[in-house]
Parts: C-alpha cells; structure tokens; sequence
C-alpha cells in the first residue's frame, strides 16, 4: 500500500541533476560512502540509478554512468553484483535501443559496457555484463574501441630519467676532457 521512501532517492538524483554543468564529486563521494560495501544500500541506490538511467536529458544520463563507474572503482562487489543484474542490464539495453538517445549517451553506455564485461570476466557470477556485451554486438552494435591506458609517470620514471641525464651529463665532461683533468681545446 505505502511504498517506502528509499534513502537514496534524493541524493541520487541531487548527484545527476539536470541543472549541473559538471560533476559533482563531492555528492558522487557522499553516495559512493553511503552505499560501501553494503549489499541492500547497493540494491537501493541502483533502485534509483535504474529510473535516472531512464531520464530524457542526456546529461543525467551521463552523469549517471559517471556515478555508476565511481561506485565500482570505490564500493566493492555488492555494486558490481548490481551493475551485472538482470535489472540494469535491461535498462541498459533499453536505453542503447531508444531511437530518441543522444549519440554521445549510447557510445558512453556502449564504452562502460565494454570495459565492464572486460573487467568482470573472470567472476562467473558477473557474467550477465559479458553477455549483454555479445547480445548487442550480435545486434551489430557499433562499440568504441578501447583505448590504451596512458602511463603514469612513477616516481621512479623520474628518476631514472634524472640519472639517465646526469650519465650523459657526465661523458660528455669525460669526452671534453683530457685524462690530467685538463680541458681540451
């Protein structure tokens, strides 16, 4: 008779409202800690990410799959249990097959789609990703193709840079130089 309100309702949709000109990361954190590891706060919000999904403006399209990648890289399995359900699956599929969608919004859908059947792979209990993922190329979706990670330079890249320098450095001093110390002319 009564439905429960559910918790993340309004902050879901505070998070990917049409009214933002960017992501807002700080509401994007404040989900990602309210859902953590938990499977029912994962079950809820994705509740609310289903109907978001849904929305006409591309931008809280957008703004929703942003908040569902944060929610896999911070939140654990109970989200990637979520992402590869039967529910958001669907709503996926449904809104690759909306002739109305934006272009821009089914190639970031299409790209997530990608990534995430690659990186679920390997847990047979994610595996509705991967075949959602052959469905639509079956159904000759067209997918981005993946892009290669940019490397990250480390510390030690740096360095080894640094020193790499600093031996050129020294040769050529050694290379001008005779073997009393004295400098060639």
């Amino acid at each position: 008779m009564f439905k429960v309100p559910n918790p993340f309702d309004e902050l879901v949709k505070k998070t990917t409202s049409e009214m933002l000109t960017a992501e807002n990361w700080e509401l994007i954190m404040e989900v990602c800690d309210r859902v953590g590891t938990d499977s029912e706060r994962a079950r809820q919000c994705f509740e609310v990410i289903n109907e978001r999904m849904l929305h006409r403006n591309a931008n809280v399209v957008l703004y929703t799959v942003t908040l569902v990648q944060s929610l896999l890289e911070n939140c654990g399995q109970s989200v990637k249990q979520e992402v590869s359900s039967r529910a958001f699956t669907t709503t996926l599929t449904r809104v690759l097959n909306d002739k109305s969608v934006h272009e821009k919004v089914k190639s970031r859908i299409l790209g997530s789609i990608q990534q995430w059947a690659f990186d679920f792979r390997q847990d047979p209990t994610l595996s509705l990703m991967e075949e959602t993922y052959t469905k639509l190329r079956a159904q000759r979706f067209v997918f981005p193709p993946p892009q290669k990670p940019e490397k990250i330079s480390t510390a030690s890249d740096v360095e080894r840079q640094k020193e790499e320098d600093d031996l050129q450095l020294a040769l050529a001093l050694s290379l001008s130089t005779d073997g009393a110390g004295a400098v060639k002319q």
